[in-house]
């Protein structure tokens, strides 16, 4: 039976929901699934998604008209997703009439411009990867859900309490292990040139205020001394207008990267950042970070907040926790992470096995198996 996978967002987009919706329907297709992705007609950058991703398979994609106005504010992005839902309302009624079969897949980018699904009369499944408190919308699209994919198991246990009735399954984001893992730190600050003769502290990540990055400024003032902190996902001036600390001048801005070059930035760090905050439910809950699955594939040690979100995935064997929102733990295990390269290194040997846990196929595989059965129970 053939998926639609729906998602109300501009395709393609450097975005991390971009890159993992491109991964998601990439390793559908490659797993036999005949998927068609379905997105509103939106500007966006020129060429195909797979060229676009660099993904092995081309990918069907329809872009349904729209009003786009989701740059007008909420009005606007009101609208703009009202028009997606009569649009895809259409495309798919029309194919119902037609005697097509066919599963409707989506993700939360927008529960409100997905809640229109329930009108098609099939097969719903749909990601969450936060726990979104009740509304209208939600509450109609979970009348017809079939299953539910969420990245971990604690947003399960929350829907859980108000939809009881929905098949869960938690699947937690991939890596693409083609990509990463198994590049020479040399060539690697070779390539960006960066600095070879200094120890190189690495973030990778949008720079927003749900992520709790004030904390690095106050953490960074003591790092070792031959320490630079690279923060690859915005500039200096976005990063002070977020936390509203300044800067101090180990800290390097290199604004975003394309996600082509973010395995050579990853391979050239010696420690890499997972930061995290307990004053934000996504944060410290629901969080599934793409970037944490690529560190592990790099190879690198890693630093990570001990959220529970976090500390779902990988544990002391493979990353070095600090208590989150406090600096000075931070700093500890980042100077730790340093002064001992035996630990470090049998660290990173241990969160490169981990990451094989976590390709984009072994999740693919895992879903397809929960929709087929799930199916089955009809």
């Amino acid at each position: 039976m053939k998926w639609y996978y729906v998602a109300n967002a501009r395709m393609p987009n450097e975005k991390a929901h971009g890159i993992q919706i491109a991964k998601m329907c990439e390793a559908f297709i490659e797993a036999g699934i005949e998927l068609e992705l379905v997105v509103p007609a939106r500007q966006t950058a020129p060429g195909s998604v797979q060229n676009f991703y660099g993904l092995a398979v081309p990918v069907p994609m329809t872009k349904l008209a729209i009003l786009d106005g989701y740059r007008w504010g909420r009005v606007g992005y009101a609208i703009s997703s009202l028009t997606f839902m009569l649009s895809y309302l259409l495309f798919f009624v029309g194919k119902r009439m037609r005697g097509e079969r066919f599963i409707l897949y989506t993700i939360d980018i927008d529960t409100f411009a997905s809640a229109a699904l329930a009108l098609i009369g099939q097969p719903i499944y749909t990601e969450m990867h936060v726990a979104r408190a009740w509304n209208p919308a939600l509450a109609l699209l979970f009348r017809k859900v079939k299953g539910v994919i969420t990245i971990n198991s604690i947003i399960i246990r929350e829907l859980r309490d108000r939809f009881p009735r929905v098949a869960y399954v938690a699947a937690p984001n991939g890596v693409d292990l083609t990509r990463f893992g198994g590049k020479s730190r040399d060539k690697a600050r070779r390539t960006l040139s960066l600095p070879s003769d200094e120890r190189i502290v690495l973030y990778a990540g949008r720079f927003l205020e749900w992520k709790g990055l004030e904390i690095l400024p106050l953490a960074a003032a003591d790092f070792p001394r031959d320490t630079l902190l690279y923060m690859v996902g915005g500039t200096k001036e976005e990063f002070e207008s977020l936390t509203r600390r300044s800067a101090p001048a180990m800290m390097r801005f290199v604004g975003e990267q394309s996600h082509q070059l973010m395995p050579l930035w990853l391979a050239a760090a010696d420690v890499l950042l997972v930061i995290g905050t307990k004053r934000d439910a996504q944060s410290y809950f629901y969080t599934s970070p793409m970037k944490l699955f690529e560190y592990l594939a790099a190879g690198r040690s890693i630093v990570a907040s001990g959220t529970p979100a976090i500390r779902e995935i990988v544990s002391e064997a493979e990353v070095s926790f600090y208590a989150p929102d406090e600096p000075s733990a931070l700093a500890e295990a980042v100077r730790a992470a340093l002064a001992d390269p035996q630990t470090a290194a049998d660290r990173s040997t241990c969160a490169a096995r981990k990451a094989l846990e976590y390709s984009w196929e072994r999740r693919a595989q895992k879903i397809i198996g929960f929709v087929r059965t799930t199916a089955e129970m009809s």
